[in-house]
């Protein structure tokens, strides 16, 4: 009787548990910046708010914060989206930009001597061959 219940409690258990996934799953993407607003100039140590405008493509894009690849004097910036797979995307009701501000500190160790700009390779798209398009917009540095 007792290895007849403990059958009948495994089988319970295991036809309770799923192998499927009913969370979605997401992927991370690259939104296009449509534009943005620097300030005329910056200051090493110093903290600027720059306003970003992107869009999403439908409902299926979250804003997720920004990517960023810094070097001695530039960075690399871009919006992140998560997406979701696997979903019915609907197109967006409007075609309006959002926007989101990044703070950006302008590194205390820049060596104005050496660089007179800070340059920002924004992310504006993929071309035909799936090559990554950046746009250069560089900020006098001074004290």
């Amino acid at each position: 009787m007792k290895k007849l219940l403990l059958l009948l409690v495994l089988v319970a258990g295991l036809s309770a548990c799923s192998l499927e996934e009913d969370t979605p799953q997401f992927e991370v993407a690259f939104l296009p910046v449509e534009s943005l607003e620097l300030p005329e100039s910056m200051v090493p140590g110093h903290t600027y708010p720059i306003k970003i405008y992107y869009k999403r493509p439908d409902d299926c894009h979250y804003f997720d914060g920004f990517y960023t690849e810094k070097t001695n004097n530039s960075e690399i910036l871009a919006v992140q989206a998560l997406v979701i797979q696997d979903a019915k995307c609907k197109p967006l009701s409007t075609d309006e930009a959002e926007w989101a501000m990044y703070d950006f500190t302008c590194p205390n160790n820049l060596d104005i001597t050496q660089y007179s700009a800070y340059s920002f390779q924004i992310f504006k798209g993929v071309d035909s061959q799936g090559n990554r398009i950046f746009e250069t917009v560089s900020v006098p540095v001074g004290e």
